[in-house]
């Protein structure tokens, strides 16, 4: 955990109703910096060092899990490939109003984080992990050869690449056409359209459309209709897509990461 030297916290959570509800996202930043880390609220402007290399950063994120009479929550970390590189146990509450409850099970599920004597080491400000689709693995190489960059706000996910040290940047997610992600070693593309995105999927030398990808009411959040694939997303800070939805075998709440090419 010492070789990430940020954390990036949503501004909202797929379990409440709308951005900062309960000021628990706001609580979340607070007791990161209250246990060393240095965090930001997705949208905030980000330090220069992690616009150019997005994997010096952590997204953050708080589940609930169902209980009858407790509040649970778990916070999970998760790298610029999607990879969740920690997670909590539970933090708990039996307090029935709601913004109580929430505080005292995210504090008391902070209690691993504090355990971690989180201090910053600098091993990342040289090298970056990069995804390896194939086997969805994640290797560390120098950033003059490969350079993947965070943007500097939730709405514009970049991705550079080099092999001659210079950078190429992408456009972002409002002004880009055609956008590619990889997700079970299958290629997914996200095409512009007025609605927000068609969903496709490459099979070979086809493109099956799978649904659409809408814009909602909220800042860069989007609702799925896409079959098995349908529930709610967003663009993270390293330009993936994170996708909020139901698994229909197990109605539990499930996360998905369609890792940006």
């Amino acid at each position: 955990m010492n070789d990430y030297k940020y954390v990036i916290v949503p501004e909202g959570y797929v379990f409440l109703g709308k951005n900062d509800d309960y000021q628990l996202n706001s609580l979340t930043k607070f007791l990161f910096e209250k246990y060393g880390f240095t965090a930001f609220i997705r949208g905030e402007d980000l330090p220069e060092d992690l616009k150019t290399n997005g994997c010096k950063g952590l997204r953050a994120d708080v589940r609930r899990n169902s209980g009858l009479l407790k509040t649970k929550l778990i916070v999970d970390l998760i790298d610029c490939n999607g990879i969740v590189v920690f997670s909590t146990k539970e933090g708990t509450s039996r307090e029935k109003e709601y913004k109580k409850a929430y505080h005292e099970a995210l504090r008391k599920a902070f209690k691993d984080i504090q355990a971690l004597n989180y201090k910053y080491s600098g091993k990342k400000d040289n090298t970056i992990a990069v995804s390896v689709p194939q086997s969805n693995t994640t290797t560390e190489v120098k950033s003059s050869m490969a350079t993947k960059s965070a943007l500097e706000d939730m709405d514009t996910p970049i991705k550079e690449q080099s092999n001659k040290g210079e950078v190429n940047q992408k456009n972002d997610v409002s002004t880009d056409k055609t956008i590619s992600l990889m997700y079970n070693d299958e290629i997914y593309l996200l095409n512009k359209r007025e609605f927000g995105f068609e969903l496709s999927q490459k099979k070979g030398e086809s493109i099956v459309s799978l649904g659409k990808i809408l814009k909602s009411s909220r800042k860069n959040d989007y609702i799925v209709n896409a079959g098995d694939l349908s529930g709610s997303g967003y663009f993270d800070a390293f330009g993936n897509f994170i996708l909020d939805r139901i698994n229909p075998a197990t109605d539990k709440l499930i996360t998905d990461t369609f890792a940006r090419q």
